[in-house]
């Protein structure tokens, strides 16, 4: 899987440059977009995109870095050279802020419509204390297009390894993007034992929907299948991405990067992942030894998004602005005029998938 990796806003691009400086991609395949110039980091040397021509912010409206994003397609911005080596493009965003949650859905569907690419977008959720950003998160996940591939780390959930400090929460989290990032592209891969082909953990990676990426270096041998199953219910309990009630996986692919003498104790019905995911549609294997830290990891791909979290997040949302004068906050008027707070509009991520790969420009600008 060859990637480009997009990072957007000012979080995304800090995402990317820890993913360049750790050496999991090498900066020329890298983009950073942002609406404004000033967050570039002086030392990075890649492709640079400023979204809006007055290289302005966008103070947290995304409707504003939804424009910018439309103008910069418009005026041939994203008109970029050697796309054709790239089978997929990662877009890493956090979407609490304006530009990365304003931009993020519309870019997203250009390099999958247009540019015909596999599109990943790894979301970065926020510490759900800010009232503007959980009205971004909500709005967020409710424009963005179902058919497209999701992840959600959130970053609240890396706070008390962190000792509550947001912004070594916030490298964590980059730390993270970087291990599902090697997991997803095969980097860790090895000579398999199993009869399986490069296409099948593609084909785990590339399903349409939400997906969960996990992986776990083992501090000691495994005794026995108990022990594995404790380890893999580990996994799943401490899970840094945003969790779904009735997830539903349609693929599952397994990563065991397992000493031989250990193999006795791998419980290979995987049944607490599917118990945690559901029983996958397919279910592939990749059984290796590296002859260095053993490690487990697994994809859980095609679910549902999170609704259920993601209403509860909503509902928050609501009862903070509860406490607001909206009639005289500017803030929620906008968001009024964007029928954001119209309480009886249905809380529906659901969006029809259409099969319009390679579209131009033009008719690209024209459907959305």
């Amino acid at each position: 899987m060859n990637i480009l990796l997009v990072g957007l806003g000012a979080a995304g691009g800090k995402a990317v440059q820890t993913a360049v400086e750790e050496g999991i991609i090498k900066e020329e395949d890298t983009i950073l977009i942002n609406s404004t110039s000033k967050d570039f980091p002086p030392e990075y040397q890649g492709r640079k995109i400023v979204l809006s021509d007055k290289d302005t912010g966008c103070g947290k409206e995304r409707p504003i870095a939804k424009e910018y994003a439309k103008q910069a397609i418009s005026q041939g911005k994203f008109n970029l050279e050697n796309m054709g080596k790239y089978t997929t493009v990662i877009l890493a965003t956090s979407i609490e802020g304006g530009t990365g949650s304003g931009s993020t859905p519309l870019l997203a569907q250009y390099f999958s419509k247009v540019c015909n690419k596999n599109v990943h977008i790894i979301a970065f959720a926020g510490f759900e204390e800010d009232v503007r950003g959980l009205a971004n998160t909500v709005d967020f996940f409710k424009e963005v297009d179902s058919s497209l591939i999701i992840q959600a780390i959130s970053n609240k959930a890396f706070l008390r390894e962190a000792m509550q400090n947001k912004f070594k929460a916030e490298e964590l989290a980059n730390r993270e993007m970087i291990q599902r990032i090697r997991v997803l592209t095969g980097q860790d891969f090895i000579s398999s034992k199993q009869n399986i082909d490069d296409t099948d953990i593609l084909k785990v990676s590339n399903t349409s929907g939400y997906m969960t990426v996990e992986k776990k270096f083992l501090d000691k041998p495994l005794v026995d299948q108990d022990d594995f199953n404790a380890v893999v219910k580990k996994m799943i309990y401490n899970s840094k991405s945003v969790k779904s009630e009735n997830p539903g996986a349609v693929r599952l692919g397994v990563i065991l990067n397992i000493d031989p003498a250990s193999e006795d104790a791998i419980d290979y019905t995987f049944d607490k992942i599917k118990e945690a995911y559901g029983n996958p549609y397919e279910c592939f294997l990749q059984e290796q030894w590296d002859g260095k830290r053993e490690y487990i990891a697994f994809i859980a791909s095609g679910m549902q998004m999170p609704l259920d979290e993601l209403k509860a997040v909503y509902d928050r949302y609501q009862e903070a602005t509860s406490k607001v004068n909206k009639n005289v906050d500017a803030f929620y008027k906008a968001l009024n005029d964007m029928s954001m707070l119209d309480e009886d509009s249905k809380f529906d991520m659901i969006k029809p998938v259409e099969n319009n790969k390679g579209m131009n420009i033009s008719d690209f600008l024209d459907s959305i």
